[in-house]
């Protein structure tokens, strides 16, 4: 990692990437607040490293995330240089298994809770300090693919509210970024059924990320060539599209 920020916050940083992350970045001698719905998780990670500081924090209630943000801001004097919201669920799900519940919890969480996190930061914006805030989130937002119900869907929410907001905010001081990374092998994917390309161990993910987010590139997509061949599907026909999609369908028996 280029070592970049002095201030990190990683936001759903408990487990998987989120863990990875806030590893590394301490590694590096970077003042990392770490945040999570996972009390233990987050206490095993201070142990590890005294740059690791943990604040609980539930992305789906509006006023934890107001009054962490406040406590962050009094701990590190400022908003971090770096702040990644990391914080999802997943359950797949095809349409034999359509849950309305499932998908609405996926929202929640993936979604509202990036949009709550922002109610709580945007007020604290300056122009005389940059602070990178980056998203992780799926290529599966890219297209609906078939498995993907809910989880896709609450993916190209966070997409779509990071493009709108980019362009309002540039020389804000806030520098908007999307990470889109392919398959890690975490407790999510843990959950699939199916064989995942170029699957990535969670380190390795973080180091990706990291020195992507060191340069000034918007949308970080990572391992190539996947990532690459996903992204051409997003320029494709809806004809030709959905003739794959239904090839795949056939093969996996998602539905």
């Amino acid at each position: 990692m280029k070592r970049k920020w002095k201030s990190a916050w990683v936001i759903g940083g408990s487990t998987g990437l989120g863990a990875a992350l806030v590893r590394k970045l301490a590694v590096n001698d970077v003042l990392t607040y770490v945040s999570a719905r996972n009390t233990e998780a987050l206490e095993v990670l201070k142990e590890e490293n005294p740059s690791i500081i943990p604040f609980p924090l539930d992305v789906t209630d509006p006023d934890s995330c107001v009054h962490q943000v406040t406590n962050v801001i009094k701990a590190n004097n400022g908003l971090p240089d770096l702040i990644i919201l990391n914080a999802a669920i997943y359950s797949p799900m095809g349409v034999a298994k359509f849950n309305a519940k499932e998908i609405s919890k996926m929202m929640n969480v993936n979604f509202l809770g990036i949009v709550n996190m922002f109610s709580a930061l945007l007020p604290h914006k300056k122009t005389e300090k940059q602070v990178t805030i980056a998203a992780i989130t799926s290529p599966s937002g890219w297209r609906g693919l078939p498995g993907g119900i809910g989880y896709g869907s609450s993916k190209a929410a966070v997409i779509n509210l990071i493009e709108s907001m980019k362009g309002e905010l540039d020389g804000s001081g806030f520098d908007l970024r999307l990470v889109n990374p392919g398959f890690i092998k975490t407790r999510l994917t843990d959950k699939n059924n199916f064989k995942m390309p170029q699957l990535m161990s969670p380190d390795a993910a973080a180091v990706k990320a990291l020195d992507g987010l060191s340069g000034s590139k918007f949308d970080l997509c990572f391992p190539n060539p996947f990532l690459f061949y996903l992204k051409l599907l997003r320029i494709l026909p809806y004809s030709i599209y959905f003739w794959l999609m239904k090839k795949i369908v056939d093969k996996k028996k998602v539905l």
